[in-house]
Order: structure tokens, then C-alpha cells, then sequence
């Protein structure tokens, strides 16, 4: 088969769909199948590339004004505000013209001419479509007759106003099929309309490679006796970092020899665009640090190479991830993935993946006393850590590895193309 997927960002832009589509693209390849990834072209950057074996292609070929790109962040970061529950403004939506909706058409427009330059170019079977940052596009290509699909990657969850969730399975409708990452999901896009026959569940999933070598504490200047509590996330107040800082005072007060490793950067559209929206809330957290007293417990990673994050899961103790709201949570897969016991909060797909008193804890969203007691937990019990740990390789290898991930993405093309040619 040969598939053409559209994202936003892709590998070396980090991120979780971006790692999804590597993995995806690389095992497809390994399988006899072709894929490629069309996505937002930063400023100064190729138009084509290659990126093990698979073909990337961005848009628009040109750089666009400073005034779409910042239209297109502002509608695309309220429909991510909306769904994760921190927006509710239904005038936002009527009024989305003042709000940078018609950029956001304006930069789909690009990613659709894109397309159908590259299957003039190189004839594909399948068009998936990654998020909400594209969801326009089957809308856009209804002349191209390939069959679309659509994943969903962030919550889907009743809270959300329902003339927004209207608006979003409008386009979700044009396409042949849409992937939710939870079931609780799929149930909320039925009630609201969109056809049951038009949707699968597919949980997300993850891979992770061994270190060939580890000198991760060297580097950070962490101690052999010191335990890590590891976080990554992109800096974003929806990660609640903050609240894992604040949890933190009773934990160092129980174990001084401690430190806790925040890795993770702002995302690739806040970046182009230098707002300044992530530079608030790390300085934030960085004040929060020093309120605290936690200067010498707390480590910002920042962004990091694979090898460097791979480095730091092998060497903590713990995962944690402490959002307020989330739409799966590839750290909780990764953490598992290393045999690590996971803290999260109980939101999105974290509540999938953690199996409370199995593989880790759940906390309730933005608890901060739960937190820090379900920390000293874990780091009180050397056995329970690798008990816990051991479980939670078990549930990642029979529910997201990549073996599965990707037998579950070729099995809907197949029956997608099966079903177009009866």
C-alpha cells in the first residue's frame, strides 16, 4: 500500500504524532508498504526531504504572511483550548472570523493544493489525516477520490459545548473513517452524530529504544544514591507541571536525596512564531521553584534528543505525568515501556493505560496532596517500584506496542481500500 499522511509537525519536530508517524512510516517500510508525511514547512526549510525512507513533503512551498500564520495558531489552539476543557465561549465559534478561523481555512488550503500535488506526482491509496490542526481536509479534497481517514488525537469528552463538538464532527463526517484513542471517545462522537460505521478505536502506542550507553546522571549532575522522578511533557499549563512542584516539598522533606526531571519544550507553532505564551509559564515554574526552595531538587531538561530521553527513562524511578487534561499520554506508554512504575492523573487516555495499584496510581486532575502521596508511596518501596514496574512492561507489550499499533493502522486501510472496491 501506499499511504500519504498530513500532520501538522513531523520528526525532527518532536512530539507524540510526529513520533507515531516515524514509527508508523519506519515499520511500514520494513513491512513492503510506503508512506509519506506532508507538514507545516517551518521558515527556511525544504520543501521535500527524506527521512528514513520515508518521503516528507511540507507546505506551503512558500512562507506565508506573519498575519495567516498567526490567525491559523490562534483558531487552532482554541479548538484545542475548547477540547481540553479550559475554553467554553460558544460566541468564540459564531464570531470565528475574529478569532482566525479564516487563516486557519487559508493554511489548509495550502496543505490541500500539497496533496494533490504529490499524488499527481506519486499516485497514493490512502489519505490519513493527522488532528485537528488539518481537520478541514477531506472537506477541502472531496475531488480527490482516495479514501480518507481521520485521528483524532486529543479528548473528545461530553463537557465539550456541543455547537463546538457539532462543528468538528461536521468535518469529521466528510471523511470515510475517523480513529478516537479511547472508547469513552468513539461513545461521545456517536451520541453527537457522527455514524457509528464511520469509526474505529485504535490506541495509540509507543516504542522505545535501549541506550547504548547511559550517562545521563553525569551530565545533569545527579547523584548514584539519588532517586528521579521524571516528567516530560511540552511546557503548557495543561501538563500541570506546576502542581508537581508543589508536590514535591513533602516528598524532598521524606527523601532529601531526590531529584525531579522535567524534559519537554514548547510546541512547533509556538516556537515559529516566538509567542511568548510558553516563555510565561516556564518563567513561572522556574519562580515556583525558588518559592519553594527546590532549587537543587529540580532539573529543566528542556528539549532533548531521543537517545538523551531514552537515557532518562532507563534511569528514574519513577514517571510521572500530572495533566489536567490529556488526550492519551505517550510518557505513561514510554515509562511503562521501561519497566517504570506511572503516576498520572485521572483524565483522557492516562486512565486507559494506568491500572491503579498494578502498574502505577491514579490521582485526581490538579490534586496536589494525592500526588505527593502517591510519590511517597512508590519511593517508600523499592519492591513495590519493580513489582509495579515489571506489570506495567506486561500491559504495554500486550495493549500499545508498536507490533500492535501498526497491525491495528494496516488492518483499517486494508478494510477501508476492501470496502471502496466492493
Amino acid at each position: 500500500m501506499k499511504i500519504c499522511t498530513v500532520s501538522q509537525s513531523f520528526f525532527p519536530y518532536t512530539g507524540g504524532v510526529s513520533y507515531y508517524l516515524l514509527w508508523l512510516g519506519r515499520r511500514c517500510y520494513e513491512l513492503g508498504h510506503k508512506l509519506s508525511v506532508i507538514h507545516l514547512r517551518p521558515k527556511d526549510v525544504s520543501i521535500e526531504d527524506e527521512i528514513e525512507s520515508i518521503k516528507v513533503y511540507r507546505a506551503p512551498k512558500e512562507d506565508l504572511e506573519q498575519r495567516v500564520m498567526e490567525g491559523y495558531t490562534r483558531f487552532k489552539d482554541l479548538i484545542s483550548k475548547v477540547f481540553h476543557g479550559v475554553e467554553k465561549s460558544e460566541e468564540k465559534l459564531i464570531n470565528r472570523h475574529l478569532y482566525g478561523f479564516n487563516e486557519y481555512l487559508t493554511v489548509n488550503l495550502h496543505f490541500a493544493e500539497r496533496v494533490r500535488e504529490v499524488y499527481a506526482k506519486e499516485p497514493f491509496d490512502i489519505l490519513h489525516v493527522h488532528d485537528y490542526q488539518v481537520l478541514p481536509l477531506a472537506w477541502l479534497l472531496k475531488d480527490l477520490k482516495v479514501p480518507k481517514i481521520f485521528t483524532w488525537h486529543i479528548p473528545f469528552i461530553e463537557e465539550t459545548p456541543k455547537v463546538w463538538l457539532d462543528f468538528v464532527i461536521n468535518y469529521m463526517a466528510e471523511y470515510d473513517n475517523v480513529v478516537f484513542s479511547t472508547r469513552a471517545y468513539v461513545a461521545n462522537a456517536i451520541e453527537h452524530g457522527l455514524s457509528w460505521n464511520k469509526i474505529t478505536c485504535i490506541n495509540p502506542f509507543g516504542t522505545v529504544e535501549k541506550p547504548q550507553k547511559n550517562d545521563f546522571r553525569r551530565k545533569y549532575g545527579i547523584g548514584l544514591d539519588e532517586k528521579i522522578i521524571l516528567c516530560v511533557a511540552r511546557i503548557d499549563p495543561l501538563k500541570g507541571q506546576d502542581r508537581l512542584l508543589r508536590a514535591l516539598p513533602k516528598v524532598v522533606k521524606a527523601f532529601p536525596k531526590i531529584k525531579c526531571v522535567f524534559i519537554g519544550n514548547g510546541s512547533m507553532t509556538k516556537d515559529v512564531l516566538k509567542t511568548s505564551e510558553k516563555k510565561v509559564y516556564e518563567q513561572y515554574l522556574r519562580n515556583l521553584v525558588e518559592e519553594l526552595g527546590l532549587h537543587s531538587t529540580v532539573i529543566f531538561a528542556g528539549s532533548v534528543s531521543r537517545s538523551e530521553l531514552m537515557q532518562a527513562y532507563e534511569e528514574c524511578d519513577v514517571v510521572v505525568l500530572p495533566s489536567l487534561k490529556e488526550g492519551f499520554g505517550l510518557t505513561v506508554t514510554e515509562g511503562m515501556a521501561f519497566s517504570k512504575p506511572v503516576i498520572g492523573s485521572a483524565t483522557g487516555g492516562i486512565m486507559m493505560q494506568i491500572w491503579p495499584g498494578v502498574n502505577g496510581y491514579l490521582v485526581k486532575p490538579g490534586d496536589v496532596k494525592q500526588l505527593s502521596e502517591a510519590l511517597l508511596t512508590l519511593l517508600s518501596n523499592d519492591a513495590l517500584r519493580r513489582r509495579l514496574g515489571e506489570r506495567g512492561r506486561a500491559i504495554y507489550e500486550q495493549h500499545y506496542s508498536l507490533e500492535r499499533g501498526v497491525r491495528d493502522n494496516l488492518d483499517l486501510y486494508e478494510r477501508i481500500l476492501t470496502f471502496k472496491n466492493i
